[in-house]
């Protein structure tokens, strides 16, 4: 069962609507079930070391209050000396294990976090440092995690990033589906494809 996600202000966030069959569906209104559809509320991974701690315990309680099924996968208190790999991985792994769902790493760039949450297969994490490059990578990545510079933004800018991020679909365009399944054939066979002209 894939799932597919749209906005629905009515919900007080974004919602995902699973179906039983079917290809790859472009977000745009939600269906009821009466057509097949259910919704549910999309849930999101957070995970942030030290320098994104702050703004993790704020978009915990911005998301869970707009409706989304908020995970905090770490960390859990304050370390000026931990290490964000393991959060950022952690993170990774369960969104690819739970289709349909999101993450946001979290970190002084945010740099790092992308970098480590990449390297979990099926994880296709994308820095966002505005509103266009978060929606984008969305529309034409179908990215699944986001890293985040807490550094770099106030919480309000950050927020409307993540905001940005989570609200935004995957256009479905066949020039972006081929591009993502050449990547990800590369991922699972280590076989380069062949160079285009």
């Amino acid at each position: 069962m894939r799932g597919y996600m749209a906005a629905d202000p009515a919900r007080g966030g974004v919602v995902v609507a699973l179906c039983a069959s079917g290809p790859r569906r472009p977000p745009g209104p939600l269906r009821g079930p009466a057509d097949g559809w259910q919704t549910l509320l999309m849930r999101v991974y957070l995970a942030a070391d030290h320098a994104g701690f702050e703004l993790k315990a704020h978009l915990l309680n911005e998301l869970s209050a707009k409706g989304y099924d908020v995970v905090d996968v770490g960390a859990h208190s304050y370390d000026a000396q931990d290490d964000y790999p393991s959060f950022c991985l952690h993170a990774g792994v369960r969104v690819v294990a739970d289709p349909g769902s999101l993450g946001v790493v979290i970190g002084g760039s945010g740099n790092g976090e992308q970098i480590a949450a990449n390297k979990v297969a099926g994880v296709r994490a994308a820095l966002a440092w505005n509103l266009d490059t978060a929606r984008l990578c969305r529309q034409h990545n179908d990215a699944n995690v986001v890293g985040i510079g807490a550094r770099q933004h106030s919480l309000a800018e950050a927020t409307e990033i993540v905001e940005a991020f989570l609200s935004t679909g995957f256009s479905g365009e066949p020039r972006h589906s081929r591009r993502i399944d050449q990547v990800a054939a590369y991922e699972k066979s280590g076989e380069l494809p062949a160079l285009s002209a």
